[in-house]
C-alpha cells in the first residue's frame, strides 16, 4: 500500500513508501465509490497505481475530533484514533479499494508525515501478526 501526504498546497504531494510506475489520483465520498472508479480508470488507462484521498483527523480519542463530519470536501474521511486509521487502511488494501492513499489533514499544524510513518510503521506490525 502506497502512502502519500499533502504538505500545504493541494499540488504539494509527496510519498512516504517507495512505490514506482504511474498513479492516478482520486477523491470520492466514500469507499464503495473509490471502488467503482478504481476499476473505471483501470479500464479506461491500464496498470496505473489509484491512489485514494482521505481527510484525516487524528487524536487520541474520538471525542477530539467529531468536529470533521462537518466537512464536505468531496473526499473520504477520517476520525478516530491511528489505530483505526490503520485498520481501515489495510481494510481498502485488501477489499481492492485503492493502491495507496493521500492523507490530506482537516486541521492545521498537523504532522502528516509523522503521522504517514506511524501508519506505515503499524500497518508492517500488522503484516507480522499475521505471517
Amino acid at each position: 500500500m502506497r502512502l502519500f501526504v499533502v504538505d500545504g498546497s493541494e499540488n504539494d504531494w509527496n510519498e512516504l513508501t517507495t512505490g514506482g510506475g504511474t498513479t492516478v489520483r482520486l477523491a470520492e465520498p466514500d469507499l464503495q465509490r473509490a471502488q467503482r472508479g478504481r476499476a473505471r480508470i483501470r479500464s479506461d488507462r491500464g496498470e496505473v497505481e489509484v491512489i485514494l484521498d482521505i481527510t484525516v483527523a487524528v487524536a487520541p480519542d474520538f471525542r477530539s475530533v467529531r468536529d470533521l463530519a462537518g466537512i464536505d470536501d468531496g473526499t473520504l474521511r477520517y476520525a478516530g484514533t491511528v489505530d483505526g486509521l490503520t485498520g481501515l487502511i489495510a481494510d481498502m488494501e485488501a477489499a481492492g479499494v485503492a493502491d495507496g492513499v493521500t492523507l490530506i489533514s482537516a486541521f492545521p499544524r498537523t504532522d502528516l508525515r509523522r503521522l504517514g510513518r506511524d501508519v506505515l510503521h503499524r500497518l508492517a506490525l500488522r503484516g507480522q501478526r499475521s505471517a
